[in-house]
């Protein structure tokens, strides 16, 4: 995996870059081929172990007011699965628990909490219900779970070099779109690492919504390690970062980090 691996899912595969010049692929089936290829191969990407980081989103509206949340990030590794577990606190707004359950060769499981008690069950979530705000932020509950890798139409569209490195552009389209969900996103994948360098998410009327990219890596014990990422909402003209604590990780016992709920 790459040096971003102890992050769950969107916080694994994401890389420094810069555009570069481009190799369109022209072949439909092509296209297709190494599409389906390349999302299997995301897909299979996972944690070696249950770890724990810590990290503020800080946020900034319209009118330039800016707040910050706590959030605890969590992979939870079991034998026949892995979670991403994403902990916000309720400062600056209602804590918010969202659980993003990885099956091989299943749909991804979307369980929420809004609220501090362990006792209120966790509310699955599928589908389009799962492109709504985490924590007040702009990153959607399917932003973090990587959803749009696990839509059906998958597709190659060209080659290009960022920062020197070869990278596919992947182009994920929602089969079924409806306004407020995107209906495509494009992605710029490291060959090398199938890490994230950069993506582009368009709106029902196929314009630009929003934009992913890493801001800074720090190198810590040896390691480039991810410290901010930012996402930006062009048509809302707001923005949230995540930085990260980068302390040494704290490994995690093979259980969830808070009590379960009952079977959905």
């Amino acid at each position: 995996m790459s040096r971003a691996s102890f992050l769950p899912a969107l916080l694994c595969v994401l890389h420094l870059a810069h555009l570069a010049a481009a190799d369109p692929v022209t072949d439909p089936a092509e296209q297709i081929a190494l599409g389906r290829a390349l999302v299997a191969d995301l897909r299979a990407l996972q944690p070696r172990e249950s770890v724990t980081n810590n990290a503020v989103l800080r946020m900034r509206d319209a009118k330039g007011r800016r707040s910050e949340r706590r959030v605890e990030f969590r992979s939870v590794v079991e034998s026949n699965r892995w979670s991403s577990w994403y902990i916000a606190s309720g400062t600056n707004g209602p804590a918010t628990t969202l659980a993003v359950h990885h099956t091989a060769s299943q749909p991804n499981r979307y369980l929420v909490r809004n609220g501090a008690e362990d006792s209120q069950p966790l509310a699955a979530l599928a589908g389009h219900e799962t492109m709504r705000p985490f924590a007040g932020s702009d990153y959607w509950l399917a932003d973090l779970g990587l959803e749009f890798f696990h839509w059906p139409e998958q597709r190659v569209i060209k080659k290009e070099l960022r920062s020197g490195e070869a990278c596919r552009v992947l182009e994920s389209v929602n089969p079924k779109p409806t306004p407020g969900a995107y209906r495509r996103v494009v992605t710029w994948i490291d060959n090398d690492t199938l890490g994230i360098v950069h993506a582009d998410a368009y709106d029902f009327d196929n314009k630009l919504l929003k934009e992913f990219a890493p801001k800074k890596f720090r190198k810590v014990k040896g390691q480039w390690q991810l410290e901010e990422m930012e996402i930006r909402n062009e048509q809302a003209d707001t923005r949230t970062s995540i930085i990260f604590d980068l302390q040494p990780l704290k490994s995690e016992p093979d259980a969830s980090p808070v009590r379960p709920a009952k079977p959905q």
